[in-house]
């Protein structure tokens, strides 16, 4: 027995016939037929009496008819609450690299999300590698991916291989952040050893593809580099070490006022690089989900490149 064979059966009483209930239901007739075979074959009773007039149902039926009634007024009323409690509830599990933009979008989620009776929101910054380990393995539904353009290949066949839906958000090629007032910001980087002179503020939880921790392939001078493990500190470094630089993707405006900052171009460093979003490949995304992409979209299409 299942919930469609008990609507059918139920149609059959509502209709008066298998040919009725089928037509009311959008439903094939052959199925309908052998819905109502199957209940009266598992429970051993006969269901309907047929007659010139439509069908009848027994004692028994008429018995059965009505528990199959309250079955699914039952189970309608989970389906309303279920419906119910998720429209009034905003859920996003999100993993997002270090860019500001993906922080600015969050911002903008949750304010339009602040009246939610319920609101459950993780966010969670990482790597690409972690990043895809918490949507597979983890209950995280979205995953903003970062990563060189030759490692294309690599995440492609990734998530192809664990059924993985990718959405491309952004090309670009670093830029160096640094004090609007600092040295950096003044010239122009032709050779990637001037910056041996400068502190270079990281992200000390990057991760290339197959578990390597070399860093970014355009990183120099280790002996002069600071780890940051959380957005507000690179910022405030940056801020107020004018000798200080970060290697850093395209920017909100108001983000780069904010902290006296400025993203200049560097003619050394040529890498491209992509960030895209990526969800299991199967059903839609939630409406909440489908709003912060929209968010996120809008956000990337706002930066300085």
């Amino acid at each position: 027995m299942n919930i469609t064979e008990l609507r059918y059966l139920v149609a059959i009483r509502k209709w008066g016939s298998v040919s009725a209930a089928a037509k009311q239901l959008y439903a094939a007739q052959p199925n309908v037929s052998k819905a109502l075979k199957n209940l009266e074959e598992e429970y051993g009773i006969r269901i309907f009496e047929r007659s010139s007039t439509g069908m009848i149902p027994t004692e028994q039926g008429r018995h059965f008819i009505r528990q199959a009634e309250r079955v699914l007024d039952e189970v309608d009323r989970l389906d309303l609450d279920a419906r119910s409690r998720q429209s009034s509830c905003a859920e996003l599990r999100v993993v997002l690299p270090h860019a500001t933009y993906a922080s600015y979008a969050t911002v903008d989620f949750l304010q339009q999300m602040a009246d939610s009776q319920q609101l459950r929101v993780h966010i969670r910054e990482s790597g690409s590698m972690e990043a895809l380990d918490h949507v597979l393995r983890r209950g995280y539904h979205l995953a903003l991916l970062r990563y060189a353009e030759e490692d294309e290949d690599y995440y492609r066949r990734y998530c192809d291989r664990h059924g993985l839906h990718r959405e491309p958000v952004m090309e670009f090629e670093y830029r160096l952040l640094t004090n609007r007032e600092g040295p950096l910001a003044k010239c122009e980087v032709t050779d990637i050893t001037q910056l041996n002179s400068y502190m270079e503020v990281l992200h000390g939880d990057f991760q290339l593809p197959g578990g390597e921790d070399s860093g970014l392939r355009w990183h120099t001078n280790p002996n002069r580099r600071i780890h940051v493990y959380e957005r507000c500190s690179q910022f405030s470094i940056l801020q107020n070490l004018p000798n200080a630089y970060m290697w850093a993707s395209p920017m909100p405006r108001r983000a780069l006022e904010q902290y006296h900052l400025v993203l200049r171009k560097c003619p050394a460093q040529r890498q491209r690089m992509k960030d895209v979003l990526v969800y299991p490949d199967r059903g839609t995304l939630r409406p909440e989900e489908q709003t912060f992409v929209q968010l996120l979209h809008k956000q990337a299409a706002l930066t300085v490149k």
